[in-house]
């Protein structure tokens, strides 16, 4: 891949970035100013709007450890960052460096709630099945690693990850 397409390319994955980031703190701020106290039934006992917040992780764990999960949210984000600007600059990978913009869009997302509040603003409720409340930010994370596995079982080999001369 020529330069020119690799720094276009990062100019749309900042712009994807910027867009979950935003979609994920508006809804945020509209579960904060708008549920409390008053969810919001889309389809009784299947889905729901309702006010959460998580001072955890995923499913809850690690409960009231926010520091720590901030440090270990932004280390992790730095190092996707890396492998992000690591990969191959080749056409193959542009699949990869999506699915590493999903993830650090949502990891993002949740650090920005973690600093600025101390937890994580949570709303999206699938009520049918018992399973955690979540935020948009959760799905760009959710989503990206989904994907990012599936690639790295049916569309990469190992050679496809290894550093190449033309690469530097």
């Amino acid at each position: 891949m020529e330069r020119k397409t690799f720094i276009r390319d990062c100019f749309f994955h900042i712009a994807l970035l910027i867009v979950v980031l935003v979609a994920d703190q508006l809804t945020k701020w509209w579960a904060r100013t708008e549920l409390p106290g008053n969810p919001v039934v889309v389809w009784k006992d299947v889905f729901s709007f309702r006010l959460i917040y998580n001072t955890g992780a995923s499913f809850g764990i690690f409960q009231g450890k926010t520091l720590a999960l901030t440090i270990f949210s932004i280390v992790g984000m730095v190092a996707i960052a890396g492998f992000y600007f690591w990969l191959p600059k080749e056409k193959k990978m542009r699949p990869m460096r999506l699915t590493l913009t999903m993830i650090v869009a949502g990891g993002v997302g949740n650090i920005i709630d973690r600093i600025w509040m101390g937890k994580v603003t949570d709303m999206i409720s699938f009520d049918l099945i018992d399973f955690p409340v979540f935020n948009v930010a959760d799905i760009g994370v959710t989503c990206g690693a989904i994907i990012m596995c599936a690639l790295w079982i049916f569309y990469y080999k190992d050679e496809d990850f290894k550093w190449k001369k033309s690469n530097s």
